[in-house]
């Protein structure tokens, strides 16, 4: 896919997730949302959805948190760009051992979706328990990643670097990092590296008030950099 064409379609997908929050459908509390990506029907004034089945499984910044919108976050620019019907399964605070005992089974919903691709970002809330659970964090990584394989033997799995929001790195997070590129490549997934750098570019435009999250903007730049990274993966994902 050309450059030239991957520009016209994040043009026209972040201009259509500006004005189409009344097209997410969102579910309140911990529960995961969906987004379809819909056309016309002709003739019938309806719409239908269109488009894989994509699940997006990560923590707040997969669930968009300080988004303006569940549209500006960067998993549903994603989606909207790629012509994907969007489930997404992030939650706040969540990581391979943070809230586990709070969310019930993650892995067990996404799998049920039997989705056509998988996106997993998880690890940068697990940076906040390291003191004292440093084995419990290495050991719950692969198994939950062989769970998701298990599962969805079928399906496209690509994991996301762990995230981070500041140039300062604590060591925990490149150990973190080492085991989930591990993990990944052990079921055999797709893996896109250098994703907890991302956001330590631009902080000031990147982050949000709260000094942690994204802003709109940041979100944006996550999804181009998504959406470049995605179009790198050979062979292609589907619709593409």
């Amino acid at each position: 896919m050309s450059r030239p064409r991957l520009r016209r379609r994040w043009f026209v997908a972040f201009i259509a997730a500006a004005v189409a929050v009344a097209a997410v459908v969102t579910v309140s509390g911990l529960r995961a949302d969906v987004q379809q990506t819909t056309v016309a029907r002709a003739g019938s004034g309806s719409e239908v959805a269109v488009g894989p089945l994509v699940a997006f499984y990560g923590d707040s910044y997969t669930k968009g948190s300080a988004a303006s919108a569940p549209a500006a976050r960067w998993s549903s620019l994603v989606a909207q760009a790629e012509g994907w019907t969007e489930y997404n399964a992030g939650y706040p605070g969540l990581g391979f051992v943070r809230k586990r005992d709070q969310v019930g089974d993650v892995a067990g919903d996404v799998i049920a979706q039997h989705p056509e691709v998988l996106i997993v970002a998880l690890g940068i809330n697990d940076n906040f328990e390291w003191t004292g659970n440093e084995e419990a964090i290495r050991e719950a990584i692969l198994p939950e990643f062989q769970r998701l394989r298990d599962g969805l033997p079928g399906t496209r799995i690509v994991v996301v670097e762990p995230w981070w929001f500041t140039a300062e790195r604590p060591d925990s997070l490149e150990q973190i990092i080492g085991w989930v590129h591990d993990a990944a490549d052990t079921i055999d997934a797709d893996y896109i590296s250098g994703a907890s750098h991302w956001l330590d570019e631009d902080p000031a435009a990147w982050i949000s008030a709260d000094g942690l999250h994204p802003s709109d903007a940041g979100y944006a730049h996550i999804a181009q950099r998504m959406l470049e990274e995605l179009d790198a993966l050979s062979p292609a994902l589907p619709g593409r």
